[in-house]
């Protein structure tokens, strides 16, 4: 059966049983009524009868009398023939044979017998005595008036007596009809008033039963109204229809169909929040820390930046920048460093109100979106301070990682907005340039949005994309500076990039290259740089006089920690034919620094072919015997800002000749670089350093004249 059709019959059902039981009890008890009033009519009817049987008997009784009077008077005078005698003689005998019969009708009824059936058997002798007295006395009457007198005479005392009779019964029957009728009207009043009394109770009892009904079926139908109302109002994942349980567990039919209905809807409602939930969280959380993305971050700045237009308030947007986070991956794999990320993020929560917003917005970098209380923003920069000191101190900490302590800093970025003229890109990018400033500032600082800086790095930028369309474009060049023994003799020459820009003109290196180291565009340029040099050595080792020249090539670190430079070193080699004793490559102490060991390994791979190795800048960093001795090196440079004031600065005399005397000790070459007068070059011949390097740049073809 259909669930419409089932909850009709549940609604329906109670008042049509009503109905029904309300007809059956009625019908009942009017036929009960109607077979007691029929009783009733047919008993009155019969007491009718028989008063008027009475009544009838002496109004007939009477005229009877009457005529035998007349027939005896006529018969005295003679006025009736014998014949006319006898005929009236035989009437009234019928008619007192007709009579006798209504007196035994009279005598049998039952009014009669409640009433006094003495006096109906009384009435019955008197009668017959009359009967007899009467046929005698009209028998007679022809032969002898007088005699028939006297019988008429004595037939007059008894019907004297049963008139008596007559009339006494006619009273006790009409008062017995009477009472009767009393009586029957009493018990029918009083069977009406019963059956009407048993109505009420039945009704009642029907009623209370239909309310009954009525009750748990409307019941039923608010809790699954409730229920869709829950389901369509309350989007929660732990919506509870206990109600809706437990109709499903006592109900049966079409109630406990709905509520099951229901149940699965609810389950099926609760898997899709519950997912929509899981792809909310995809979309806009972290999946490592659980915080806030960069998405979500920016969708609740936009939704602030739209409110602040109608409702001005100042906020802060700080951006937190681990510092040497890269170090922890490199080192001990990444596992390390999310576990690093997810206690800052844990840490972070701590320290700030639950009302703000705390995101990750990239691998090592943190943004956090603060409400202030402030009314200027010089107030809202003195109220945010305290707060970024506060996280970049205990952000500082050291973190064991399997017998390996990493020593974790931040550097933060502020930014402050209070109205809608920035978008939420913006902000953003304005506090991640305050986060570089600060790292720029030494690390494990504080620093404030600065739009002068804003400019510089949009202009770093712009220069970057440049160079990125440098090498295709041809944009770069190799310039050389000659390096000569102390008998002037040019040995070599160092590889020095330079930019030539369509717009700026000769750019010099120190203005690209820590772009191109932080961008990894140094890579493709150092190999660039590599194959141009071998191409220039191959072009010398045509010419007798300039084939033994070498040419130095300096190596970033970046470049040098590629697996591929050993091989990228060897194929440029080979692929332009050059001897690889002529190439020479300069590293700096910062390759040594990290990974020494793997730096070892590819300097004696190559080494072993034939390139050699100069140490470049060599005094500026941490010089140190112990990884000196170790090296596979050739050569030492000596920095040119010890060179520059050698015959003037007896401190820089004294660090020119500690470095000559290490690499004399370890049987290295020493060359310096910056040699600009020939007071320089004796002093250094003097020293023991026989080679040195000038401070002009040549192109390629001033450089053949050159040489």
């Amino acid at each position: 059966m259909k669930a419409g059709k089932t909850l009709f019959m549940l609604l329906i059902l109670p008042a049509t049983l009503t109905l029904i039981a309300a007809f059956i009890f009625n019908y009942v008890a009017l036929s009960q009524l109607k077979n007691h009033f029929v009783k009733n009519s047919r008993i009155l009817e019969a007491n009718i009868d028989t008063l008027a049987l009475a009544a009838h008997f002496n109004q007939t009784v009477a005229q009877l009398n009457f005529r035998v009077i007349e027939l005896l008077k006529q018969a005295d005078e003679q006025q009736l023939s014998e014949i006319e005698l006898y005929y009236a003689h035989r009437e009234i005998v019928d008619e007192l044979a007709l009579q006798n019969q209504i007196v035994d009708r009279l005598a049998n009824s039952e009014l009669v017998k409640i009433v006094n059936h003495g006096s109906a058997i009384s009435l019955q002798e008197e009668f017959k005595n009359y009967r007899r007295l009467m046929i005698m006395s009209t028998e007679i009457i022809a032969i002898d008036p007088n005699i028939a007198s006297r019988f008429f005479s004595s037939a007059q005392d008894s019907y004297a007596q049963f008139s008596l009779f007559s009339n006494r019964l006619s009273v006790l029957l009409t008062e017995q009809s009477k009472r009767s009728h009393l009586a029957e009207q009493r018990i029918y009043e009083k069977e009406f008033f019963y059956y009407l009394v048993l109505a009420m109770i039945t009704a009642s009892l029907l009623m209370v039963l239909v309310l009954f009904v009525s009750h748990r079926t409307s019941s039923r139908i608010r809790v699954i109204a409730d229920a869709l109302s829950q389901l369509a109002y309350n989007q929660s994942p732990s919506i509870k229809l206990a109600k809706i349980e437990t109709l499903a567990n006592s109900a049966s039919g079409e109630f406990k169909r709905i509520a099951d209905l229901l149940l699965n809807f609810r389950d099926d409602m609760v898997r899709r929040i519950r997912a929509e939930e899981e792809n909310h969280r995809l979309i806009y959380s972290d999946a490592l820390t659980g915080l806030p993305n960069r998405r979500l971050l920016i969708d609740r700045l936009e939704h602030l930046i739209s409110t602040l237009a109608h409702h001005p308030a100042h906020y802060a947007l700080l951006w937190i920048d681990m510092d040497r986070f890269k170090s922890v991956n490199d080192l001990k794999g990444h596992q390390a460093g999310d576990r690093i990320l997810q206690e800052t993020a844990v840490q972070l929560a701590s320290l700030i109100p639950e009302a703000d917003t705390l995101a990750r917005v990239g691998g090592d970098e943190f943004a956090l979106l603060l409400e202030l209380r402030s009314n200027s923003l010089a107030e809202a920069a003195l109220e945010i301070e305290p707060l970024s000191e506060k996280l970049c101190s205990h952000l500082t900490v050291d973190y064991t990682l399997e017998e390996y302590t990493h020593f974790s800093s931040a550097s933060i970025g502020v930014t402050l907005f209070s109205g809608s003229e920035l978008k939420a890109e913006a902000l953003l990018n304005h506090a991640e340039i305050a986060a570089y400033q600060a790292k720029e500032a030494g690390r494990s600082t504080v620093c404030f949005y600065d739009p002068d800086l804003q400019k510089a790095l949009e202009e770093r930028t712009l220069l970057e994309n440049e160079l990125r369309l440098a090498t295709e474009k041809a944009q770069l060049r190799l310039y050389y500076q000659l390096q000569y023994n102390h008998l002037g003799r040019v040995i070599g020459a160092e590889a020095l990039i330079r930019w030539l820009h369509p717009d700026k003109g000769l750019i010099p290196p120190f203005n690209f290259i820590p772009l191109a180291e932080q961008t990894g565009l140094i890579i493709p340029m150092g190999q660039w740089i590599l194959k141009t040099a071998c191409q220039q050595l191959a072009k010398w080792a045509n010419s007798p006089t300039t084939e033994s020249l070498t040419i130095s090539v300096n190596v970033s670190a970046r470049q040098f920690r590629e697996d591929s430079f050993v091989a990228d070193v060897k194929d440029a080699l080979q692929h332009f034919q050059v001897n690889p004793k002529r190439l020479k490559l300069e590293i700096t102490e910062s390759i040594v620094l990290e990974h020494i060991e793997q730096t070892i390994s590819k300097m004696l791979e190559l080494r072993a072919i034939g390139v050699t190795f100069s140490m470049d800048d060599f005094g500026t960093g941490y010089s140190s015997l112990q990884y000196l001795k170790r090296l596979p090196l050739n050569q030492l440079k000596i920095d040119q800002s010890f060179v520059q004031d050698i015959t003037t600065d007896n401190e820089d005399s004294v660090i020119v000749k500690t470095i000559i005397a290490m690499g004399q000790a370890l049987s290295l070459e020493i060359i310096a670089e910056g040699v600009e007068t020939l007071e320089q070059q004796k002093q250094l011949e003097q020293f023991g350093c026989l080679a040195y390097q000038a401070t002009t740049s040549l192109n390629p073809a001033r450089l053949m004249c050159a040489c």
